[in-house]
């Protein structure tokens, strides 16, 4: 008789690979104890999650995971695994070397974990310029590959040593690997349940690359990608390994056509005019025909992109037309609301009016369908024009998240009256910042589509508009900023004559990192252990707590008489937070809820 985790197990099998509850569905809380029993269950759904490309939520659920099983080695892997499939090479690389220090590491095992290494060396090699640099990484990528498939003579790591040889100029290696590849793999399908191995599909194709056998190649690679079907994951990865080949062997762009995976594409556009805007002002008037064509061309230009993630936010208008369609098409709906729902309604959606409902029920709609509905901030709107453009921000990096997790490119799709004035966070400023990245956009003229419609002489919502949406909160306003909270694991347990020598190093360290920053911080605090660190740009944040945590891991406290298990603990995050004088310190300081989740963060 089945186990409850094999029960469990079995369903999860038979779930689709995208389904964002899966999680859930599988854990009730009577089945919450299995979880605690046994890992295998954090095992198989955390491969589930990597293989549909969704690394950031593996490594949430493969973090947990250790909580109960602290000792598993093949969570630890897919820890290291999950990290690079996200880009965080660093991250990946400490894991992997604590399991190449582990003796007598399984044979299975040590095959995975010198595979990924290669990977990890292979991803270097491609985010490094300079031939000579390349060349080094690519042999050291070979040699880790053929290490492991001399431990267990699997085809995975045979087929990149290959690629990764030929990359490094070794090309008779190359070729030689490749034909032992073709040889063994073709044996391998002969198999029960071969020809359903999409990996075995793809290492095929891969090896007919390298031979030069363009013809092979795309027979064996088209397979590969409609047997792997949801798990775009795994098809990036094949995508990605054989882009490295592409100018190597002058391979065609028609071929890349065999990857489509479909697009991710981030959305801004206007939203139906408030009744305060009059009509020589009008940009999107609430005009059924006009409506219609905005979601006609926002259907086609979808399908163009063939769109199968979408993010946007739910206002009247655009947003909902754009999310409509993406429902339309079955898509991976994400929306984003900039702050309070009920304020959002307020600002964005009805205008608090009853002839405007219809847009309320069909925001309504489009949450409850959407797959994931975010939160930029969970705040009240309090009249600051700063949340709108923090959620452009907030939607913007959350859609190149997802793209580069799913090996593809993110464009933007905007519905935009270029004659309108920018707003604080509007559509206009939305394509700036995109733009500014040097990401591809597609682009709907509103005005075009409006000079086709014989529009009504006036906005008519059928009553007198609302009264703007105002807050008692003084003349301060939020503004996004980048705060860094720091402290010390293992000061609590220092000992008293401790204390003197520690501050004196760790603060004139924290100093000279503070004096080297080429943007100074709006603001610097300390107290005991912990630091406090406001900046106005993320990438400012960013470099000045690279450069402390390199700049403390350089400390060497044991000369110092100081225990050596101290460590730096850094947490950062961005978003909207109040400045005002604080009478107690006599200076300028940051408050607010963000400011507090930026705290929370670090521990």
């Amino acid at each position: 008789m089945a186990t409850g985790v094999e029960r469990l197990l079995a369903r999860l099998n038979k779930s689709r690979a995208d389904d964002f509850d899966l999680l859930q569905a599988h854990r009730t809380h009577k089945e919450q104890a299995y979880w605690r029993e046994d890992p295998r269950l954090y095992q198989a759904f955390a491969k589930k999650l990597i293989s549909a490309g969704h690394p950031t939520r593996a490594v949430e659920l493969i973090r947990e995971a250790l909580d109960y099983h602290p000792a598993d080695l093949d969570l630890k892997y897919l820890l290291a695994l999950a990290f690079a499939r996200g880009g965080n090479l660093v991250q990946a690389k400490g894991y992997l070397d604590e399991l190449l220090r582990v003796p007598d590491l399984e044979p299975r095992l040590q095959v995975e974990v010198l595979s990924l290494e290669g990977r990890c060396l292979k991803d270097r090699y491609v985010r490094t310029r300079g031939t000579s640099g390349r060349t080094e990484l690519a042999g050291k990528s070979a040699e880790c590959y053929l290490r492991a498939a001399h431990v267990s003579g699997d085809l995975f790591p045979l087929i990149n040593a290959a690629t990764m040889s030929l990359l490094a100029g070794r090309a008779a290696q190359a070729r030689t690997l490749s034909n032992q590849v073709v040889r063994r793999a073709k044996a391998e399908l002969k198999k029960p349940g071969g020809d359903e191995d999409y990996w075995l599909l793809a290492i095929l194709g891969e090896a007919y690359l390298i031979r030069g056998d363009l013809k092979q190649m795309r027979y064996w690679i088209g397979r590969a990608v409609r047997r792997a079907g949801d798990n775009v994951g795994d098809i990036g990865s094949m995508r990605r390994n054989l882009l490295l080949l592409k100018d190597q062997l002058g391979v065609g762009e028609p071929f890349w056509g065999l990857f489509n995976v479909g697009s991710v594409v981030a959305f801004s556009g206007h939203m139906i005019d408030h009744p305060r805007r009059g009509a020589r002002s009008a940009r999107f008037p609430p005009d059924a025909a006009l409506e219609r064509r905005v979601g006609e061309e926002i259907r086609a230009r979808l399908a163009d992109l063939n769109a199968t993630v979408g993010y946007c936010s739910a206002a009247c208008g655009s947003d909902i037309l754009f999310a409509e369609r993406m429902l339309e098409r079955g898509a991976e709906l994400h929306v984003i609301l900039p702050f309070h729902k009920d304020d959002f309604y307020y600002t964005s959606v009805d205008f608090g009016l009853a002839a405007m409902a219809s847009w309320r029920a069909r925001c309504d709609a489009v949450l409850a369908r959407a797959k994931q509905v975010h939160h930029a901030t969970t705040e009240h709107y309090l009249g600051d024009d700063v949340l709108f453009d923090f959620v452009n921000t907030f939607t913007q990096g959350l859609a190149l998240t997802r793209a580069a997790e799913r090996g593809v490119e993110a464009h933007a799709l905007i519905v935009l009256d270029g004659a309108s004035a920018p707003l604080i966070g509007g559509t206009a400023q939305f394509l700036q910042s995109w733009a500014e990245g040097d990401h591809p956009h597609e682009r709907i003229d509103l005005a075009a589509l409006r000079a086709e419609i014989a529009p009504p002489p006036a906005p008519a919502v059928g009553e007198a508009g609302p009264p703007p949406l105002t807050v008692q909160s003084g003349s301060v306003k939020r503004r996004i900023k980048v705060m860094l909270f720091a402290d010390v694991k293992g000061f609590s347990k220092l000992a008293e004559e401790h204390f003197r020598l520690f501050f004196f190093r760790f603060l004139h360290e924290v100093t000279g990192v503070l004096q080297e920053s080429v943007t100074r911080p709006d603001f610097c605090n300390t107290w005991g252990d912990g630091l406090f660190v406001v900046f106005d740009r993320v990438v400012d944040g960013a470099d000045f707590a690279l450069r402390l945590l390199r700049k403390v891991e350089q400390i060497d406290w044991a000369k110092l008489e100081l225990p050596e298990a101290l460590s730096l603990r850094v947490g950062l995050h961005a978003g909207p937070v109040y400045r005002h004088r604080d009478p107690i310190i006599g200076r300028n300081n940051f408050f607010g809820s963000h400011v507090n989740r930026a705290a929370r963060i670090e521990p």
